[in-house]
C-alpha cells in the first residue's frame, strides 16, 4: 500500500457518521424567500440576465433576438426549433463552435441568483462552459430559497457531475479589473419557463 492510500484509509475508517451530525433545520438558515425577484437581483448582481419573451414569442425567436450573428445553436432541450440536439454532438470538442447554447436547469437558488446542471440536463457537460453564451430555462416553481434548502434537493444526492452558475465566467486581477467570459460562457440569460 502506497501512502496515498494509507492516508485516504485513515480518512475513511476515521470519517464521523453522518447522522451525528445533521443539518439544523432550514427555517433556522437565513431568509427563506424563494420569490423570483430575489433570484432576479442575485443573478444580475453577478453578471447573468433575464431573456424576457413577448407574450406567445417562441423561444427560438427570443434567442434569435438576443443573439442575432449566432451561427450554431444547440439544445438539450427538446423542441427548441432552429437548434442542433446535444445528442447530435460527438464529443466534448464538438461544443467548440456552439454560440449558444440551451438547457433546462434543475433548479435555482434565489438567494445567490444561481442554477444547477447535472449531466441529466446536460448531456455533454462540456456544452455548459463551451459555448459562447448560455441560455437557461427555469421553472419558476423550481426555485428554492437558499443553498441551505437547495442542499436538500435530491440533485445533490443523485447527479454525479453538478455545477451551480451564478451568471457568466469571470476573473479579476489583483487591482480589481473585471473580465467576464474569461474561461467559459461570455454571457448566462435565464428564461422563466414553467414546465
Amino acid at each position: 500500500m502506497n501512502a496515498r492510500d494509507t492516508i485516504l484509509d485513515a480518512l475513511r475508517r476515521n470519517r464521523p457518521d453522518p447522522a451525528s451530525h445533521p443539518l439544523p433545520p432550514p427555517v433556522m438558515l437565513g431568509d427563506l424567500d424563494a420569490g423570483q425577484a430575489r433570484f432576479v437581483a442575485g443573478l444580475r448582481l453577478l453578471g447573468g440576465d433575464l431573456l424576457e419573451r413577448a407574450p406567445g414569442e417562441p423561444l427560438a425567436a427570443a434567442i434569435a433576438r438576443r443573439f442575432p450573428d449566432a451561427r450554431l445553436i444547440c439544445s438539450a432541450v427538446p423542441g427548441v426549433d432552429g437548434a442542433v440536439p446535444v445528442q447530435d454532438l460527438p464529443n466534448a470538442q464538438a461544443a467548440d463552435p456552439v454560440d449558444v447554447a440551451v438547457v433546462r436547469a434543475a433548479f435555482g437558488i434565489a438567494e445567490t441568483g444561481s442554477i444547477f446542471l447535472s449531466e441529466a440536463q446536460l448531456h455533454l457537460n462540456a456544452l455548459a462552459h463551451l459555448a459562447q453564451h448560455l441560455v437557461v430555462l427555469l421553472d419558476p416553481a423550481q426555485l428554492t430559497a437558499n443553498l441551505h434548502t437547495a442542499y436538500q434537493r435530491p440533485e445533490f444526492r443523485t447527479a454525479r457531475y453538478g455545477v451551480l452558475m451564478s451568471g457568466p465566467s469571470a476573473t479579476a486581477d489583483i487591482q480589481g479589473v473585471l473580465i467576464r467570459g474569461a474561461q467559459g460562457v461570455r454571457s448566462l440569460s435565464v428564461c422563466f419557463d414553467s414546465l
